[in-house]
């Protein structure tokens, strides 16, 4: 899902000249990427994913829209829901007590192999960072969960369960175990 005239998460033209997202993506096909610039470009729009850019006030107070696991991949998408842990959020955030307060209920019901703290892409962590990863944040729930969060479409950089648009609900910003 992309609007109309606008160019695809993974065209580097998307991003500014000096972006390091641009950066990345120019070098990823030629093999070219250091695990700095890939770095750089994760965190390039953290402020974005945990709501402390100027914009995020504007999403208070909208409502959510409802959708389920199955209708997701009925569209052939999947999506990543990442809870920040909040010592990782830098700047002041709009959601920086709903991402808490999310991040406290998720932890409550699950106690990681490993913490892997946000932002980390599985090949900044080199050989066997995407196992590294899937081992310390992938749990099969039993009961049914009602996530929350805000849609942020980000680029195809090596995350699991990358969806063909990269949209990622990130952050989550309530979780609900329905069980």
């Amino acid at each position: 899902m992309t609007r109309p005239g606008q160019p695809a998460a993974e065209d580097p033209e998307r991003y500014h000249r000096d972006s390091t997202i641009r950066q990345y993506l120019a070098a990823k096909p030629a093999g070219a990427v250091m695990p700095d610039l890939l770095l750089a470009a994760v965190h390039e729009r953290w402020a974005v994913k945990t709501g402390a850019d100027a914009d995020a006030q504007a999403l208070t107070g909208q409502a959510p829209t409802p959708s389920t696991i199955a209708d997701l991949r009925a569209q052939n998408n999947t999506m990543i829901a990442e809870i920040p842990n909040p010592g990782d959020i830098t700047a002041p955030s709009y959601f920086a007590e709903q991402i808490s307060n999310a991040r406290t209920t998720f932890d409550n019901h699950f106690q990681l192999a490993e913490n892997i703290n946000a932002p980390t892409a599985p090949a900044a962590l080199g050989p066997g960072g995407a196992a590294q990863v899937q081992a310390a944040q992938t749990q099969q729930v039993a009961v049914p969960v009602t996530v929350t969060g805000l849609g942020y479409f980000d680029f195809n950089h090596g995350q699991l369960g990358v969806a063909p648009n990269a949209i990622e609900l990130h952050p989550v910003i309530n979780i609900v175990f329905n069980g």
